[in-house]
């Protein structure tokens, strides 16, 4: 039992300071969105956690924003009374492959804002979470951000470190805003040269700030598995040719502040929807019958027969497994939640706590 000097210390703390003050009697489990990969999600934890900051650092062309749309696609199906919205800092983003992700482009479910500098930004996600109707806010990119002065100096005149110092500020002021209105922030990030480097070699944009403020990093690359092809006739020379409908990726989380971090996932992404490999977007059924034989989910009988969590026996191999899962797409979440049980016990509690609001400085 506490002594009374210790109470009467907590009491003052916590009328001076509030919900600033951790009591171990608010600590609960954190809600999480599902990132579209199950195995992703085992490797989280369960997913993106609200109320946080996310990073998803890669190389361009690795998948960083089409993660980013599944897992919109996602929150928007969990909840339905929030929105989300992409801040496009490259002004590249795509609709129509948001569509074909499941992504709802709908004004009553998502915003889509393109700024100019850093300061709109930060300015532009503190206005989207101040409103409580939205609940995930997604930036493309901070490789893409550029601070205001640098805009309104001459080309022969320096700005050099007000970006960093924005963005610094901003990825703070954000991280509070997420824990009071409950929203995760997922920021895209890619590696650029590292010129201050006599070695040279590449390091993440952005400043340190961004990794020290972030509750997941996520570093996305590829496999050396071949990547799945389909035979096509070139409209032009009429020859044989090749496309590519898809590639496996690996993920590995490299930083985790509510469960074990260093854990990765392998998944199949696929471009194009073809009768061969199936629709766009992650292999959920290539995921589950890895993750559930992985976990325990799914038993391996024989070589030839396995058993499912319902106790459904299943014969003919891995293709026996694909096919009943095919049949029975429900089986898919049924080995998600009896993987995410089995590392339940790892998750941290989240407890209430903010920053201070950094608006009139940002």
């Amino acid at each position: 039992m506490a002594s009374k000097g210790l109470s009467k210390l907590r009491a003052d703390l916590t009328k001076t300071y509030g919900d600033r003050v951790s009591r171990r009697d608010t600590m609960v489990r954190p809600t999480f969105i599902s990132t579209g990969s199950l195995t992703l999600d085992y490797a989280l934890g369960g997913g993106f956690a609200l109320g946080r900051t996310h990073e998803i650092l890669g190389p361009e062309g690795m998948g960083k924003t089409t993660l980013l749309n599944l897992t919109i696609a996602n929150f928007q199906r969990q909840f339905p009374d929030r929105a989300a919205a992409i801040i496009d800092m490259e002004q590249a983003y795509d609709f129509e492959w948001a569509v074909k992700l499941g992504v709802d482009i709908s004004e009553e479910r998502f915003f889509h804002l393109y700024p100019n500098d850093s300061e709109d930004v930060s300015d532009q996600i503190a206005m989207l979470l101040r409103s409580g109707e939205v609940g995930l806010v997604g930036v493309d990119s901070i490789g893409g951000m550029e601070s205001r002065a640098a805009f309104e100096k001459k080309a022969e005149e320096s700005a050099m470190g007000k970006n960093a110092q924005v963005i610094s500020r901003m990825v703070k002021r954000v991280a509070g805003l997420a824990r009071e209105h409950s929203a995760a922030v997922i920021f895209i990030n890619q590696y650029r040269a590292d010129i201050g480097n006599p070695r040279g070699g590449q390091k993440a944009a952005g400043p340190s700030a961004l990794k020290y403020n972030t509750t997941s990093q996520l570093k996305m690359s590829r496999t050396s598995e071949t990547t799945k092809k389909v035979s096509i006739s070139d409209a032009v020379s009429k020859a044989p040719a090749e496309l590519e409908v898809g590639r496996q990726l690996r993920v590995k989380v490299t930083r985790n502040k509510l469960a074990a971090q260093g854990r990765v996932a392998d998944f199949w992404l696929y471009n194009v929807a073809t009768d061969k490999y199936g629709p766009i977007g992650i292999d959920r059924t290539d995921e589950a019958i890895n993750l559930g034989i992985a976990t325990g989910a799914i038993k391996r009988l024989t070589s030839m027969s396995y058993e499912f969590p319902d106790g459904t026996t299943v014969k003919g191999g891995r293709p026996g497994v694909e096919a009943a899962i095919a049949e029975r797409p429900d089986l898919v979440e049924v080995i998600r939640e009896k993987a995410l049980a089995a590392i339940s016990s790892e998750i941290k509690a989240e407890h209430t706590v903010s920053y201070d609001d950094e608006e009139e400085t940002a």
